[in-house]
């Protein structure tokens, strides 16, 4: 039989991952500081490591010690010999006699007069029922001398597991009581405090004079910090205007009194045409870099029709693209904004459309045998009139020139590669896709690729950590990329780096649902189905804030009559200037203010 070593990087790996389990963050980060280790899951054993594998390991070991025990006592035939577990000598628990009704009715009578008070000479109750001896030792509580609390255990609660094989400790009672150590914080301790943003929230009402829709898209402006679009089902297409300010403020008073959270109700643009079906759903949008404008992609239920419009930030329409099949997905603006991508289904396949906005005509590309709706693809400009798409064991690149696509090159991808994301960095001409099976890819202009193991399963969030421009870039400068997953974890890679290791990570105890970097690229918000952290970028630490999702009333809009409960689509985006995030799903629109 081969035993598994173990040394220190085991053992405190398996101790942090009991403390991550257990959402003992601020623990497991100090613990993480003094093992001087940046991110634990890169250690070579750690994906084969189950969870709750301390409790496992600890409760087999109490179980082996036992029956080792055992066939000691038996051996040695001394059965009445006092054992010593782990924690303490322990006294076998024995089987109780047969109490009748006469000897319980007598207990009961001698616990009603040990609970009577005497009084003595002076007058004065004396715990110790003589009178005038020492006061009674109090009894030991274990924190319940209020009562038990019925709260559900954990399943890193262990406490279910213990005296399993019949044994008591005696009390400890005897034993002097541990001191508390009193010199001050120990290294690593949290000094500076997590701002909490919950209380300075407010909500953006959804429902307008309709039925509110389910929210699939929201996005700022990228150069006016005041104007923010939303797209989603039950015909809503809708731009707001904020004041100059940077406050969102409530016109709603009893519901603005609401320490600091209001329904707020700013100005807006509808983006579809007036008298647009009520059942029409607005599957995406897209700014332009510049923010002049903004595209819709829209289609009515009934006829299974699409169409694109483009408006500008005054809510005109300034064109039209129609006649799609539905839905259509991936609408993305090239560099200078000339041009508009986006793909849709078709009978036998999947059609290409790049719209130009000048003259409002388009191209059109088939891409025979590949199912949309069964396979979707991502899309990404990587050049004026180069693109390239993304999805299953597709990753090809396309030009847009002299008035046709036409197809440029195929990357040599994995059998099974299960691409889902891709992501183009514009200062190192790289390209980064990312999988459902965990991995992420990065691809240099001659299509060579080398590739990170970062998540196990899906990532959810795939983004580049924008830099200020004109910025110069040296050969050996590193370049940034974060990413996120359903294991809770989010990582950031120096793409540059050859190594299979983050420069950093950090974890949000549950599945990641979006990501997303100030236009700086100064701080990044990660966001689960129930909170937001956000940490500076080159100190993830701690994180700088939290935001926690709660039953205000701005999150009590009701929904659409067609849509389910589940949760499947989350917005996550900050304003130009990076002071305010928005964070969305369902029919639910957060505004967080957030001060640097």
């Amino acid at each position: 039989m081969m035993k598994e070593a173990l040394d220190s990087d085991k053992l405190n790996y398996l101790i942090w991952r009991y403390l991550v389990e257990s959402d003992y963050q601020d623990t497991a980060l100090r613990l993480q500081k003094e093992w001087n280790l940046q991110d634990p899951q890169q250690l070579p054993f750690a994906p084969h490591v189950t969870n709750h594998a301390l409790v496992s390991i600890l409760n087999k070991g109490l179980l082996y010690h036992a029956a080792e025990r055992e066939t000691a006592r038996v051996t040695r035939d001394v059965v009445d010999e006092p054992v010593a577990g782990f924690f303490g000598p322990l006294t076998l628990q024995q089987p109780r006699p047969e109490i009748g009704e006469e000897d319980l009715e007598n207990v009961r009578k001698r616990q009603l007069e040990d609970e009577q008070p005497q009084v003595n000479s002076n007058g004065n109750s004396d715990a110790t029922g003589t009178g005038n001896g020492p006061a009674k030792r109090p009894r030991l509580s274990n924190g319940y001398e209020n009562g038990f609390e019925s709260t559900p255990k954990s399943p890193m609660d262990v406490d279910d597991e213990q005296n399993v094989d019949g044994n008591a400790y005696p009390s400890p009672e005897q034993l002097p009581s541990p001191v508390a150590a009193t010199i001050g914080p120990e290294r690593g301790t949290q000094v500076e405090k997590v701002s909490d943003l919950s209380t300075d929230t407010t909500f953006l009402d959804l429902a307008g004079d309709a039925s509110s829709g389910i929210l699939l898209q929201c996005e700022w402006n990228p150069r006016d910090p005041t104007i923010l679009a939303a797209a989603g089902t039950d015909a809503l297409a809708r731009m707001w205007m904020f004041s100059r300010s940077g406050k969102t403020t409530a016109t709603d008073p009893e519901q603005g009194a609401q320490a600091g959270q209001a329904r707020v109700f700013p100005p807006h643009h509808n983006l579809l045409d007036e008298g647009v079906a009520a059942t029409t759903t607005a599957t995406g949008l897209a700014w332009t870099s510049n923010g002049q404008y903004i595209a819709v992609s829209s289609e009515p239920i009934d006829d299974g029709t699409a169409k694109v419009q483009v408006w500008n930030t005054d809510g005109v329409s300034v064109a039209s693209f129609n006649a799609f099949e539905s839905p259509i997905i991936c609408l993305r603006w090239n560099p200078s904004n000339s041009l508009l991508l986006a793909l849709s289904p078709e009978s036998d396949g999947t059609l290409i459309t790049v719209m130009s906005l000048a003259t409002q005509e388009s191209l059109q590309y088939s891409l025979s045998q590949h199912i949309l709706i069964e396979q979707p693809l991502d899309a990404v400009w990587t050049s004026n009139e180069e693109f390239v798409l993304c999805g299953g064991d597709m990753l090809q690149a396309f030009h847009c020139v002299d008035g046709a696509i036409s197809h440029v090159r195929k990357y040599e991808t994995r059998e099974g590669h299960a691409l889902s994301k891709v992501a183009f960095d514009w200062h190192s001409r790289l390209l980064a896709t990312a999988s459902d099976t965990g991995m992420i890819d990065i691809w240099d202009q001659d299509g060579q690729c080398h590739s990170f193991n970062a998540h196990q399963g899906v990532i959810t969030s795939l983004v580049w950590q924008p830099m200020q421009t004109p910025a110069v870039l040296s050969d050996v400068a590193e370049r940034l990329l974060a990413s996120a997953g359903e294991d809770g974890a989010i990582s950031i890679w120096n793409a540059r780096s050859s190594e299979n290791k983050s420069k950093c990570s950090m974890t949000m105890g549950s599945g990641v649902v979006a990501l997303a970097f100030t236009p700086d690229g100064s701080f990044i918000a990660g966001a689960t189905s129930e909170r937001v952290l956000i940490w500076k970028t080159d100190d993830v630490n701690l994180p700088r804030a939290s935001w926690i999702r709660g039953d205000e009333l701005g999150w009590q809009t009701p929904q659409s009559h067609d849509s389910a409960p589940d949760e499947d689509q989350h917005c996550l985006c900050w304003d130009a200037d990076g002071q305010k995030l928005t964070y969305g799903v369902n029919s639910l629109l957060a505004v967080i203010n957030f001060q640097r």
